[in-house]
């Protein structure tokens, strides 16, 4: 909530301001950023709470990715303003992206069914194709944005493949409790279509991950983004993503062997 508040604010300043009132723009987004990991940590050791139901958890180990992405992105705005300001670019946009691309990370952390764990990194990934592409008139980093949309977009195609397989095989299911639960009632969890799926998963997050042998595309990207601003966001990227894996592949275990 303080995040989508920043958020708010951000753009009414945007649009009612003539003159663009820049450190009224970094202490907004900066507050905000810091204002949540304060509320995060003052909900340390609580006990874990499922809402919306059932397609939110929260818990300790959430909360860790949670923390890690806010500071990144915390870090990510003093790094860059510099470099921003040189440039003469849109300081707006710029935290506009960096907050929005937070609060998808949050969300993937607490995500307990296929949409959001879906739709949550896609929100996170828009953004970073945004601010990859941010020095529009570089031309390495045009290329470097062409080239990380058409990946993102075939491994955000290969991961839907992967859960359309699991949602067919548990019956309908999309929350992952459900889904490890419809698979031991259908008797679908040694099927070949629950191979398809972890295999087509396991590729969508690799290539989202780019571990080897799915980072051929990551140096390009790399060398077309200015590395400052890109050092917190490769750290928040991996760290949200890895999170997302875990989660998958947590309950992938709880599917292939239920009665281990």
């Amino acid at each position: 909530c303080i995040l989508i508040f920043g958020l708010i604010l951000l753009l009414m300043i945007d649009l009612t301001s003539d003159q663009k009132d820049t450190p009224w723009l970094y202490f907004i987004s900066s507050t905000s950023l810091v204002m949540s990991i304060t509320a995060l940590l003052f909900r340390w050791r609580e006990e874990p709470m499922i809402s919306f139901s059932g397609n939110f958890q929260t818990n300790n180990f959430n909360e860790i990715f949670q923390f890690l992405i806010l500071l990144c992105s915390t870090l990510c705005i003093p790094l860059s303003v510099e470099y921003i300001e040189c440039t003469e670019m849109a300081i707006t946009e710029f935290l506009l992206f960096v907050l929005t691309a937070t609060l998808g990370g949050m969300f993937l952390c607490g995500a307990n069914d296929l949409i959001t764990i879906f739709v949550a990194p896609e929100c996170f990934s828009l953004c970073s194709y945004l601010l990859s592409g941010y020095t529009k008139r570089d031309v390495r980093s045009n290329e470097a944005t062409t080239k990380y949309l058409l990946m993102g977009g075939a491994s955000s195609s290969i991961l839907v493949y992967g859960f359309s397989w699991l949602y067919g095989s548990s019956g309908g299911e999309i929350e992952l409790q459900e889904i490890v639960n419809g698979l031991i009632n259908t008797q679908m969890y040694n099927s070949p279509g629950i191979s398809i799926a972890l295999i087509s998963i396991t590729v969508g997050i690799g290539f989202k991950l780019s571990p080897a042998p799915f980072h051929q595309w990551t140096p390009d990207v790399y060398e077309g983004v200015r590395f400052v601003r890109q050092i917190p966001t490769s750290i928040s990227i991996s760290s949200q993503r890895c999170l997302n894996f875990s989660k998958l592949h947590g309950h992938a275990e709880e599917k292939c062997y239920p009665h281990s």
